[in-house]
């Protein structure tokens, strides 16, 4: 039997990356969780440079820097920062695009996934692309499902303005610390969007601020049957959901261990739905911890992503030819639909195309019951669960400030740091250091000195017992705040010379650089990658004349970069040779003569 076509596929990167011509003005994400390869990896799409692995090269990623550094926010909630074990230097300098929510997850969760960005041309107005959808700004690949909105400034052929919007993103510019939450949100509003082709939009459900319930309701008119796709679940909105629709057309598609936990504890409201499919359980498996949802152990290293794990969330309603789908962040969970944590969903349209991929998802997941759910034990994750209380805990009662000195950092909590179990060790660092035990009864930890390349106002912490851990990064407060160098700092320690060559020749003649050299995240140690780099073609009095007989600007366009690279490079790259900055000094004399003369 011939199985049903999947979805399109859309890769989330290449989605995002301007069209020729075309810069980012402005760019809003919102996410649960985050780790900063994935921050990398969307700055260099929206600079149009990330290559087919996720990643860009050194030089790309000191451009995307450059160009992207007040137009992107990241609001993440707070404590939920992935460190990876091996975190790269200059990943330091990615904390001025990261904000965090500070919601109480004992109570309350940041919890949608957005995109909003807005790409500006030399021609034209405007272009907006607005992506909501299951998907954290995380390397995972579990299954997900968003919807790509494009926004127009005038109105044409299925276009339609979307109500609400405009509040939408003026609640992310607020988040964002940004002082124009007014003016994007008119903006907005006069936008013309366009659904996906075969879909049409209905409606938009912010429930961004606090207390704010998503419609949770089925549209009107006669409900033919109904499938829920979430991998968390609870008792009581599967009860809710046990009355929409005949009773022999409810499919249910969630996460095994969800699925055992429900029949454990609540077996009569999965008695209503005449399908029950399972799938494994997503990797971000601290998601959405409460009383009411599964808990599942986690550990510091990121595991490898299970097959075909589900983290996909929508409601589908089928209404004879026509199915409206509610695809988003929110869980099949009173958390997420009541108003406890802050989620947004789109609600569409959809024809024959999303119904057929809607059977290719139920397809692949594995048919079960409820007796057999009910005679799987759920896994013991107690100890795990313990550590993520205390997470929750620290999380709403610190908020720690770097105190610097200089280059001398202290991490000041201003009040003893609380944990939920006594047995419980918490231990911090700075994002490049070490870890350091807490000192009992204390409030301050002594970080030493720390260079300006490194420096960041990203924080390590761990809570541990009896040989399990959790471990994440956060974004704390700097005072006095950091140089307003260290990202050159950071930028010239890590490129090294053959990069600086690269980059300065590339923007001579206006080329787009090429991806491919060594990569953003591979440290480049050992004086060794210096002295190749002076024979590998290194940059010329030549190069400057034949840029400047192209391009007259081309000089005063690369000007502003040269010289602080140059005296970056001399200051923070340990690994230049006495030989190699004797002939960087060389280079620069030669560059303010050329200076002199081609301004003249």
């Amino acid at each position: 039997m011939e199985r049903p076509p999947a979805w399109d596929g859309q890769p989330y990167l290449d989605e995002l990356r301007p069209e020729r011509g075309e810069t980012v003005r402005l760019a809003l994400f919102a996410t649960y969780s985050v780790d900063l390869s994935a921050i990398a990896a969307m700055l260099l799409a929206l600079i149009g440079r990330n290559n087919e692995k996720g990643s860009g090269a050194a030089i790309d990623f000191a451009e995307a820097v450059d160009q992207l550094r007040n137009r992107v926010r990241i609001i993440v909630q707070r404590g939920r920062i992935v460190r990876p074990v091996a975190l790269p230097r200059v990943a330091g300098i990615l904390d001025q695009f990261v904000i965090e929510q500070t919601h109480d997850e004992r109570v309350r969760s940041w919890h949608p996934k957005i995109a909003l960005v807005a790409y500006e041309g030399q021609k034209g107005p405007t272009r907006w692309k607005l992506w909501i959808g299951s998907r954290n700004l995380t390397r995972s690949e579990d299954l997900e499902v968003g919807v790509l909105l494009d926004g127009y400034g005038k109105r044409g052929k299925g276009r339609m303005r979307l109500d609400g919007v405009g509040d939408l993103g003026a609640n992310l510019a607020r988040a964002a610390g940004r002082a124009d939450a007014s003016a994007i949100s008119d903006e907005l509003d006069s936008v013309w969007w366009k659904a996906p082709e075969g879909f049409r939009l209905r409606a938009l459900l912010n429930g961004l601020e606090d207390g704010v319930a998503l419609a949770v309701e089925p549209p009107a008119g006669t409900i033919d049957g109904i499938t829920i796709v979430s991998p968390f679940l609870s008792p009581n909105f599967l009860k809710a959901a046990g009355r929409w629709g005949p009773t022999d057309a409810r499919t249910l598609v969630s996460s095994m261990p969800a699925l055992v936990d429900i029949a454990n504890r609540s077996g009569s409201s999965l008695a209503a739905f005449s399908r029950v499919l399972a799938y494994a359980a997503p990797d971000e498996t601290i998601e959405e911890k409460a009383p009411e949802v599964p808990k599942t152990s986690t550990s510091d290293d990121e595991a490898e992503p299970q097959p075909l794990a589900l983290h996909a969330k929508l409601v589908a309603f089928h209404q004879g030819d026509t199915t409206i789908v509610r695809v988003g962040s929110a869980n099949a969970t009173d958390r997420a639909w009541a108003g406890r944590n802050s989620e947004v969903m789109v609600e569409l349209e959809a024809g024959d195309a999303f119904n057929a991929g809607l059977d290719f998802l139920i397809g692949k997941a594995s048919p079960v019951t409820i007796e057999a759910l009910a005679l799987t034990n759920p896994v013991d994750t107690s100890q795990a669960d313990a550590l993520e209380e205390s997470r929750k805990a620290l999380m709403a009662s610190w908020d720690p400030i770097l105190r610097r000195d200089g280059d001398r950092f202290v991490l000041d909590a201003r009040a003893e740091p609380q944990l939920t179990d006594a047995s419980h060790r918490l231990s911090a660092g700075h994002a490049n250091g070490d870890l350091l035990e807490w000192p009992q009864d204390g409030v301050r930890l002594d970080l030493g000195a720390i260079p300006l390349s490194i420096q960041s106002a990203f924080i390590q912490v761990r809570i541990s017992s009896a040989g399990e851990s959790a471990r994440w990064m956060q974004r704390v407060t700097v005072d006095p705040p950091l140089d307003e160098k260290r990202d050159l700092a950071a930028l010239a320690s890590h490129m090294g010379l053959r990069a600086f060559h690269d980059w300065m020749r590339a923007m001579l003649g206006g080329e787009t650089i090429p991806i491919g050299d060594v990569a953003w995240d591979e440290e480049m140690e050992g004086p060794a990658n210096g002295r190749k780099a002076l024979s590998y073609s290194r940059l010329t009095l030549e190069d400057i004349l034949t840029a400047w007989a192209r391009d007259e600007k081309a000089f005063t366009r690369v000007d502003k970069h040269f010289g602080p690279y140059v005296e970056a490079l001399l200051a923070h790259d340990e690994n230049l040779t006495t030989a190699e900055k004797k002939d960087l000094n060389e280079l620069a004399q030669i560059w303010a003569i050329a200076r002199k003369q081609l301004a003249s």
